[in-house]
This record gives structure tokens, sequence and C-alpha cells, in this order.
């Protein structure tokens, strides 16, 4: 795991470099950087060097590591397959023969699938809608409150 610091205008952050998930310049040539579970930051520099400093610290992370993968193999071998045991074939029960079957019969078509859900009916309503009471704008209301507070 390798941080690197990436500056904005507000402070520094400090990345997980393999936690970067994309780069993006806005139409006003602000580069953000998405990370992965987290909200994009706002950083300075453009692309090609938010970029740089981003593989180079993953890269630099991963050049000690190649060697020791090289010897890996070398020194495990793989284990023969035969350790796991094969699968029984399934028994083929045995019918007799009571009518020839012909060569070239075309399958028989598959039924209509049946609706998974069975499809709810229209809902009808009971009452009909309720009409707008007519009453007092909001402004009667409110002189009429002031009305009464006094």
């Amino acid at each position: 795991m390798k941080f690197i610091k990436l500056e904005s205008r507000g402070g520094n952050y400090l990345v997980v470099a393999e936690n970067v998930a994309w780069l993006r310049t806005a139409e006003n040539g602000q580069t953000s950087v998405g990370i992965i579970g987290g909200q994009p930051l706002l950083v300075v520099g453009t692309i090609e060097e938010v970029a740089q400093k981003i593989l180079d610290g993953a890269g630099s992370d991963d050049a000690p590591a190649a060697p020791a993968q090289a010897h890996a193999p070398q020194a495990a071998a793989p284990e023969p397959q035969a350790a796991a045991a094969p699968e029984p074939e399934a028994p083929v029960a045995h019918e007799p023969d009571s009518e020839p079957v012909e060569a070239n019969t075309a399958p028989q078509p598959a039924p209509a699938p049946s609706p998974a859900a069975p499809v709810a009916p229209k809902r009808v309503a009971a009452a009909p809608p309720r009409q707008m009471k007519k009453g007092k704008t909001l402004a009667e209301r409110v002189a009429a409150a002031a009305a009464a507070a006094r």
C-alpha cells in the first residue's frame, strides 16, 4: 500500500495509489481525481502531472515485488490434478425398447410459458376525487391570525 501526496488549493491529500479510480478535467481546466469508495478530489495540476504522480506511487511498490514473483513459480511446483476424486457417472436406466425410434423426427414444440407473476387488475377508485374547499387565501389567514393575537 503506497500513499501519494496530491496537492489542492485548500490543502493536501494523502491517497492510496491503488484506490484511484479515474481522472477528469472539467471545462474550466480543474482536475478531479476519483477515489474508490470516496468523493472526487479537486487537485492542482494537469491530468498528465497527476497521472504521473499516481503511476510513480503505484509503480515504486511493484518494482521490488516483481523479482520475488519470478522466483515463486520455480520454487513451488504445481500439485497434480489427480488429487481430486473424479465425479461418478450417473447410472443409466435401461428401458425396454417398445417402439422403434425414427431418425428424422422433429422435436416437439415447447409449451407456451406461463406468466411469472399474475397481472393485477386496474384499481377502480371507490369514491370520486375530493373537491377543494373554498376557503380563505393565505393572506386572509395570516391577517385573521394577527387579529386574533391582539
